[in-house]
């Protein structure tokens, strides 16, 4: 039973030797790019065409949104508080959730599951189905629409460079389609935003949507680290709040019960 208790067919480690999915990390190190390997570690072979370059796109396009994502704030709150780095890190990674860093996994899930259920189905009118869903549900699409950007520079930087490479798939249509149904359906126009290409094209390359937030979490600890470096170095300690910036809504000062006198 011991013996067999901890099984994994992602890495092997012997004295000196290192394995990754097979291939000898050395030889990784060497002619593999990082996305390259990130795409062997999650799709389980190394990519025949130009995945590995589609995927560093799309981690470069995560790595930081400024002061603007609860991530970042989480990290360099705690930073402030004179925490090892990683306690830092850890804190940003841990406010990833499905309202800040989740949309991608959930709309994978909804790309993946949609053209699973209608096979063969024109990607307009499967769309069109995916929005009346949605509506009947009374429930938000996600990977469209952002608070700052109309359009996303994100997202066309990558869909041309997936076009560039080949890489442009089923899901990437039914999700471009999904602009246009969601403006038909719900009345608003929103454009495909970061998390929804990145949940298409991660999709068409092949990545069980239980991926996507992975994508994420990579990609983004590269920004907490530096911002957290950036807190320790240059900014005070003990990042709070203002006073002026607080509004109490509780009770009014008040004495305490006759009993507890």
């Amino acid at each position: 039973m011991a013996d067999d208790f901890w099984r994994t067919e992602l890495s092997f480690v012997a004295r000196s030797k290192i394995l990754v999915r097979g291939y000898r990390i050395e030889d990784l190190m060497e002619r593999c790019s990082f996305g390259d390997v990130v795409y062997l570690m999650f799709a389980g072979e190394l990519p025949k065409g130009n995945e590995g370059k589609l995927i560093e796109a799309i981690l470069v396009s995560s790595v930081d949104h400024s002061l603007a994502a609860p991530s970042i704030d989480a990290a360099r709150f705690v930073a402030s508080c004179g925490v090892p780095m990683q306690a830092a890190v850890a804190s940003g990674v841990n406010a990833l959730g499905d309202i800040h860093g989740g949309a991608i996994e959930q709309c994978a899930k909804m790309f993946q599951e949609a053209l699973a259920a209608h096979p063969g189905v024109e990607h307009a009118e499967v769309a069109r189905r995916v929005v009346q869903q949605y509506r009947q549900a009374k429930q938000r699409i996600l990977g469209y629409g952002h608070p700052i950007h109309n359009p996303d520079p994100r997202t066309l930087k990558m869909l041309e460079l997936a076009e560039r490479l080949h890489l442009i798939g089923p899901n990437t249509s039914l999700a471009l389609a999904l602009e246009g149904a969601i403006k038909e359906g719900f009345g608003r126009e929103l454009p495909l935003n970061v998390d929804g290409a990145i949940a298409a094209l991660i999709s068409d390359l092949g990545i069980d949507w239980r991926l996507g937030k992975g994508f994420f979490i990579i990609a983004r600890t590269v920004g907490l680290v530096a911002h957290s470096h950036e807190q320790m170095t240059k900014e005070r300690p003990f990042k709070a709040a203002a006073a002026s910036d607080i509004v109490y809504n509780g009770p009014p000062e008040r004495d305490l019960p006759a009993a507890f006198a």
